[in-house]
């Protein structure tokens, strides 16, 4: 199967290229749109007794959601502050969507702030007023005061624009890293850069794939990190394993194309099946009733498959068009290198590694004493956010 689709792809590059262009394309213009489905609560079982419950209460009295506004730096006492405040309130109370406005509450110790609790009326426009509540209220206007909108459907945006924006610095952070690493392995910029194509792939496919899914159930916001912490990691390790053998079959043959189908046949079958023994692992999380786990798993094995198709089928093509670039290596003889020289001083002395292996694992594992858990609410979030 692996000759077959590297066959393929060594025959046609370029329509192999196009393909996948068009793949991260769409990934990076429409698959994106599933930051805008993201969900952040967990642990919610749909069809559990407590679900039920939450159904039945929300029949009878509807809870709607509520913003919390505070309006700091100002003189709670001032009669002019509290006008204002009240008639930015006001103006909030005759907004579509809002069913109640609180009287402005001064700060009891300080003195020094107001609050406010808008409720959102019942229904599906409540997600609507909370963009024109926290505009209107943000635009209070008071010398000196600092106004901070929370709570509700705003506090999940923030969670939604704060995974996009975690994406976005881990991408700027680690590429860079990975670059160079990839250019002390590889020696070259060509062959370094190719593991982090198929990570752009990885996740630009993975991102199509979870919008998809998010037309049929519920996608956690958190997993947007698990799919690009999984994309550049299995991207890199699927590459290395095949560019490296690539480059040893070439030190055989000089000729790119059967050097590339020899490298398929045989780390890529390697790497065939990792990704399938990956994606069945992570699927054992689909069967979860929480959707928070079952959208792990789904992510996981979304990048993963990407991933993997990429690896076999994207690689082999540019390896078929940037091979003769790409300097070969002839395979190391058996028993040099740093990893045979640690693993004879393993074997030299094993209990005294096993005990320093242990007493390392044992100092990793300590923080585990003080782990605390709980339900995902706004202190996931950074200091500096709303």
């Amino acid at each position: 199967m692996t000759t077959s689709l590297a066959r393929f792809s060594v025959r046609r590059p370029v329509l192999v290229l196009v393909i996948w262009l068009a793949v991260v394309g769409a990934g990076f213009s429409v698959g994106i749109g599933v930051f805008e489905r993201l969900v952040g609560d967990v642990g919610v079982v749909p069809g559990s007794e407590a679900d039920r419950a939450r159904d039945l209460r929300d029949t009878v009295a509807p809870e709607a959601e509520s913003i919390t506004v505070v309006v700091a730096d100002v003189d709670a006492a001032d009669p002019g502050v509290r006008a204002a405040v009240e008639r930015v309130g006001a103006d909030v109370r005759a907004m579509p969507g809002i069913a109640e406005v609180s009287p402005p509450i001064p700060a009891p110790e300080t003195g020094r702030a107001l609050l406010l609790s808008v409720r959102l009326a019942p229904g599906d426009g409540a997600e609507d007023a909370d963009a024109g509540v926290a505009e209107r209220i943000r635009a209070l206007g008071i010398a000196g005061s600092t106004v901070t909108v929370a709570g509700g459907p705003v506090s999940d945006a923030e969670f939604n624009d704060q995974a996009a924006s975690d994406v976005a610095r881990a991408e700027l952070i680690t590429t860079p890293v990975v670059l160079v690493l990839l250019l002390l392995v590889f020696g070259g910029l060509i062959a370094a850069g190719l593991p982090l194509i198929i990570a752009v792939a990885g996740v630009a496919g993975a991102f199509g794939v979870l919008l998809a899914f998010s037309q049929v159930t519920d996608i956690s916001v958190y997993s947007i990190q698990v799919v690009t912490m999984l994309a550049v990691g299995l991207a890199v390790d699927y590459a290395l394993l095949i560019v490296n053998r690539f480059r040893e079959e070439r030190a055989v043959d000089p000729e790119v194309g059967p050097a590339v189908l020899r490298a398929s046949a045989t780390a890529g079958r390697t790497v065939l099946f990792s990704g399938l023994t990956v994606a069945v692992a992570l699927a054992g999380l689909t069967v979860f009733p929480d959707p928070f786990l079952r959208s792990m798993g789904l992510a996981g094995m979304a990048v993963v498959l990407v991933d993997m198709l990429a690896a076999l089928t994207l690689l082999p093509a540019l390896l078929a068009l940037l091979g003769k670039r790409i300097k070969a290596r002839a395979p190391r003889p058996v028993g040099q290198g740093v990893f045979a020289r640690v693993a004879r001083v393993v074997q030299r002395h094993p209990a005294v590694t096993a005990l320093a292996v242990l007493g390392a694992m044992v100092f990793i594992a300590l923080p585990v004493l003080d782990l605390r858990l709980s339900m995902g609410d706004a202190r996931l979030l950074p200091a500096s956010s709303q």
